[in-house]
């Protein structure tokens, strides 16, 4: 039912009243798209029999992103990148790594109002040719400019973790932007940020023509699949 709009169900169980589905999306995808997509397509299929018109399933849902990895494991991940890349013996290591908590405000903005989402996920982006071009003064514009970009496109930074020649970041974000969208958007304020601060070197272009999009949460895949499967069984 969903394979035309390249919405891949990996694992999925019903009973006479729920419905558990992992899915795997394109990183321009959203998930409320996608669920409105899925919804829609069962409503249809469902009422076929019967020649009933209208939504057969309830206007809310819970969702949250999962990954191979766990969040503390990323968490971990970003922390130690000055480790990972043989800097933490210089005096002045060329990384940057900072965390936000996400207030009141911020968590508002993300959150959907019938439904319950939590959608993380892990970022990096590459500079062009792979040259050493952030240290902690560049690394700390683009961030401001990265946060001031937040309400605009309604997403949280969580963590960024700068390295000369690439940057992680890890985000929530609102399940109608596609963290496809984010990515192009973070790429394009921090090109304007360091051509303006390094106008003196000529950065035409900052960025590979690509990005790592990976989704993550409080759970691994491998357990999400697990307890599909056991509530199954149950049914």
């Amino acid at each position: 039912m969903v394979d035309p709009y390249e919405i891949h169900v990996l694992k999925c169980a019903t009973d006479s009243t729920d419905l558990l589905v992992e899915l795997s999306l394109r990183p321009l995808e959203t998930i409320s798209a996608a669920l409105s997509k899925l919804k829609g397509r069962i409503s249809k299929w469902l009422n076929e029999p019967t020649e009933v018109k209208g939504p057969t399933l309830s206007n809310g849902y819970f969702a949250c992103t999962v990954g191979k990895s766990k969040k503390d494991v990323v968490d971990r991940y970003l922390d130690g990148q000055s480790e990972h890349h043989g800097y933490s013996r210089r005096v002045n290591a060329p990384v940057l790594v900072t965390s936000y908590e996400l207030i009141e405000e911020e968590k508002e903005r993300i959150t959907p109002k019938h439904a319950v989402v939590t959608s993380q996920f892990h970022i990096v982006l590459a500079t062009r040719s792979r040259k050493g071009v952030f240290g902690s003064h560049s690394g700390s514009c683009v961030v401001k400019e990265w946060l001031a970009l937040q309400r605009e496109m309604r997403f949280a930074l969580l963590k960024n973790s700068f390295a000369p020649d690439h940057v992680h970041i890890a985000l929530r974000a609102h399940p109608s932007v596609s963290p496809g969208k984010i990515a192009c958007a973070l790429m394009n304020r921090a090109q304007i940020v360091m051509r303006n601060e390094m106008a003196s070197v000529g950065i035409n272009q900052l960025w590979q023509p690509s990005a790592y999009i990976g989704a993550y949460g409080d759970l691994a895949s491998a357990q999400i699949r697990k307890y599909i499967g056991n509530w199954s069984d149950r049914a």
